[in-house]
């Protein structure tokens, strides 16, 4: 085959892979359809509330048709989905992966930021090489791929939540698996007490950016004592 031929067969089939994301992104608009069996559906409002759209599982949006970037408020997922969303375009910028239902994206962090999004079935985006490459892609700066919230919502279903006081009582936030904060913001840094865990193990690090003394939990710790009580400033969640 001569290179001639070779060129025009690859730009040809360049052509046809912009034509068919052009036509996904075409497809894809705020209504209230049918949800898919298996994949996830976004909603304008928190509670699954308002408008939506639904993607597949195995399907992906590098950019966000006009009117829907930066506009989503919950989640619902379907026959085990799990989404992996990004703040920028082309799956860039900071990353999480919801496993469930997120009735309210506020309460992560994530409410009317949603640039660009992956869907994938159950453990898709679990742990080992992916979870390290989710890391590596949120950067080295700011607070990783959530920012943690004081409150008295709901609880994760796969990670952990830390609580302000011991007993799990008080305000709390929590970290979905696979997710990490490199460095607690104001309000949050050496203020936990007691730590809950929902089938995931913790490490906890007295200092920013996972250095310092570090300790691995992976049973509830309904006080963490003189020792960890108020000290932490960095966490993993696995």
């Amino acid at each position: 085959m001569n290179t001639t031929r070779v060129l025009a067969i690859t730009s040809a089939v360049a052509a046809l892979s912009l034509s068919q994301a052009g036509l996904a992104s075409a497809q894809i608009r705020w209504g209230h359809g049918a949800t898919p069996r298996s994949g996830a559906c976004f909603y304008e409002d928190s509670n699954f509330q308002g408008r939506y759209f639904c993607v597949g599982s195995g399907e992906s949006m590098a950019t966000l048709p006009n009117g829907m970037g930066d506009k989503i408020s919950s989640i619902r997922t379907f026959g085990g989905a799990e989404v992996m969303v990004f703040r920028d375009r082309d799956f860039r910028g900071a990353s999480t992966r919801f496993g469930g239902d997120t009735d309210n994206l506020k309460r992560r962090g994530w409410n009317d930021t949603i640039s660009s999004i992956r869907i994938g079935g159950g453990g898709v985006f679990g742990g080992g090489d992916q979870a390290r490459e989710r890391e590596h892609d949120r950067g080295q700066g700011g607070y990783g791929a959530i920012l943690p919230q004081w409150g008295h919502g709901p609880m994760t279903r796969n990670g952990a939540c830390f609580f302000e006081d011991s007993n799990y009582r008080g305000r709390y936030f929590c970290v979905e698996r696979g997710d990490s904060l490199r460095s607690l913001p104001a309000g949050f840094n050496d203020r936990i007490s007691s730590i809950r865990l929902f089938g995931r193990n913790v490490e906890i690090y007295v200092n920013d950016d996972f250095h310092g003394k570090s300790r691995r939990l992976n049973h509830d710790t309904p006080n963490l004592g003189s020792s960890w009580g108020d000290k932490i400033s960095s966490v993993r969640v696995f």
